[in-house]
């Protein structure tokens, strides 16, 4: 299956980003925080994507990052949710919060987001609380995990570590580890 597309983006409206891949432009939907991130019109743009079938449709949707294509998936998995609520949820709330609200069977916190009633909350806690290990570790790289442990060794919580490595690292994926640490340990003395 298509796995990601890469092209020139064309045109960005009402969470969709149209991008033209050799002469094909392809409307991708994408959710709010994918939307905040696109580059300018007319710059290459690379969109970790997912083909939706359905009965009358085939839709495509698009993320920055693994993990956001990945919540996705696991959203899409859990029975009375669908696409478009999987679109909200990543929209609604961080990835970094959502699984916080999961870990700590906060149902308020999801039933907030538009389309998650109470028992579609409870149903992502239960279905989502026994994956959330691999959920957070599994489109980790190795060289953001190395860092992560080693900014922990210098006192930072895991999760701060983690989210500052992660958003060092997708701006620049070939960062060597060196410099990943040294742009991450940026980010917390300027506290950005």
């Amino acid at each position: 299956m298509i796995e990601a597309i890469e092209g020139i983006l064309v045109k960005k409206e009402n969470l969709k980003a149209y991008i033209n891949v050799g002469g094909i432009i392809f409307e991708v939907i994408v959710p709010f925080s994918t939307f905040n991130r696109l580059p300018a019109l007319n710059k290459n743009c690379t969109l970790f994507v997912e083909l939706v079938i359905g009965e009358k449709s085939l839709k495509l949707y698009g993320f920055l990052t693994k993990d956001e294509k990945t919540l996705f998936n696991e959203l899409r998995k859990i029975s009375k949710i669908g696409s478009q609520t999987a679109i909200s949820i990543l929209s609604s709330i961080s990835i970094e919060q959502f699984y916080k609200a999961v870990e700590e069977q906060n149902k308020e916190i999801l039933m907030r987001i538009p389309g998650v009633g109470k028992k579609t909350a409870l149903s992502i806690i239960v279905e989502l609380s026994s994956k959330l290990p691999q959920l957070n570790k599994q489109n980790t790289p190795q060289i953001a995990q190395e860092a992560t442990e080693a900014l922990k060794s210098l006192g930072f919580s895991e999760k701060e570590a983690s989210h500052i490595v992660m958003q060092v690292y997708e701006k620049n994926p070939s960062i060597t580890i060196e410099e990943l640490l040294k742009e991450s340990l940026k980010y917390f003395k300027n506290g950005n």
